[in-house]
């Protein structure tokens, strides 16, 4: 490895030829990120783009035309090995078999969080002359002067909050070429993704309202409970003549088949499409509702009409890894109902294991909020047909 002492980080006006862009977490966080790739290339339009994700999120990138690699880290299963220890073997085997004796110009990891997915590892293990990374501020004492010690040659972007995901995103790439940044999140549909989602909505009765349902969450903090979501539906039921689209992972069918079974009104179960599929197929309802999930931010970078189910009550930390203010969906188009305030013993934000604060929601809440979107959207119905017929290899979704 070379010696630090003659590492001269890079300038902003310098043009790499080489970038590795990391991105380790769940879905909807690549998908606040994917701005990250197009202001690169048009900025270094010579240059070749790796991205490092999670496998589950490769669709996101695959057909992403600013991304010249893609690449994962592979599964670790051994049990006795901790979640922290599996990670940074997995960034070794990474490094090992894809990354070893490859050279980059610029290393970039949009991530204002905590390191949880071990990518200070590879960063150590790439050792770019020229790294973007925002400050750890999450790590404290001790641990906190070793880790700057670490990364002394980096350039650690200050951290400033709280803001969105988005913009912290939008800062990492002004802070590195000095220009301002006008893009935002993006999904690149291609002609089979859409042929698959109008073959699933070729389901939905003519001339009904097309909702999509994406009940399930990571955390179940999150978790609504199947109750309210089929009251929340049966309720829409009854003021216009709606579809219900419950979308859901193959682990989630039994759920999504219970909520089936209390609704008096046809509806569909989708589980086990890829995400881009699942990106088209939500371009075209006329609104989704769910939880604060990956799929709530899809709805919002393809343009669709979002109502957010969220945890975090609004008195709480807006810092807070559950705050609509950091997380909410990026678009005009959303509605966040939250809890006015924390169920004890929560004060700056949810952090139950169990569904707890978001308990205070009640279905009307949710009722009118998705009410007010759809007679909103109704004047652009047509627009929004328009825009669906027009597909295109390589589509991005406007």
């Amino acid at each position: 490895m070379r010696r630090r002492a003659q590492i001269v980080p890079a300038k902003g006006n310098s043009s790499p030829t080489r970038i590795l862009v990391i991105r380790l977490d769940a879905i909807g966080d690549l998908v606040m990120s994917t701005l990250v790739f197009r202001e690169l290339k048009l900025r270094f339009p010579e240059s070749e783009i790796t991205a490092v994700v999670q496998s589950q999120c490769r669709p996101i990138l695959e057909t992403n035309p600013y991304v010249d690699r893609l690449l994962s880290p592979p599964k670790i299963h051994r049990s006795r090995l901790l979640h922290r220890h599996r990670q940074d073997l997995a960034m070794l085997q990474l490094y090992w078999k894809h990354l070893r004796g490859q050279t980059f110009d610029l290393v970039l990891n949009p991530r204002f969080d905590g390191d949880l997915y071990s990518a200070d590892a590879l960063i150590k293990l790439v050792d770019c002359p020229h790294t973007v990374k925002y400050e750890d501020n999450f790590v404290r004492g001790f641990a906190r002067y070793i880790h700057r010690l670490a990364f002394r040659w980096a350039d650690q972007v200050p951290t400033a909050g709280p803001r969105h995901e988005v913009l912290s995103s939008i800062a990492i790439i002004e802070h590195l070429t000095g220009q301002k940044c006008t893009s935002e999140p993006e999904l690149f549909l291609t002609p089979d993704d859409l042929a698959y989602s109008r073959k699933i909505l070729a389901k939905a009765p003519a001339g009904s309202t097309i909702v999509g349902v994406g009940f399930g969450a990571q955390a179940m903090r999150r978790a609504w409970p199947l109750e309210r979501w089929a009251e929340v539906i049966r309720a829409l039921s009854l003021r216009r003549n709606i579809f219900p689209l419950l979308i859901c992972s193959n682990s989630e069918v039994a759920v999504g088949r219970r909520l089936q079974g209390m609704l008096s009104i046809d509806s569909h179960l989708m589980s086990g499409a890829n995400l881009r599929q699942v990106g088209a197929t939500i371009q075209a309802c006329d609104l989704f509702v769910g939880p604060d999930s990956g799929l709530a931010h899809m709805a919002a970078a393809v343009k669709c009409p979002v109502v957010v189910v969220s945890p975090h009550p609004l008195s709480g930390d807006p810092n807070h890894g559950n705050s609509p203010i950091r997380f909410g969906p990026y678009t005009e188009r959303a509605r966040v109902i939250q809890p006015l305030q924390g169920r004890p013993p929560c004060v700056t934000g949810c952090d139950a294991v169990t569904p707890h604060c978001i308990l205070q929601i009640q279905p009307g809440q949710i009722i009118e909020a998705c009410e007010t979107l759809l007679n909103f959207e109704q004047n652009h119905l047509s627009d929004k047909l328009e825009l669906i017929g027009q597909p295109g290899d390589g589509q991005r979704t406007e």
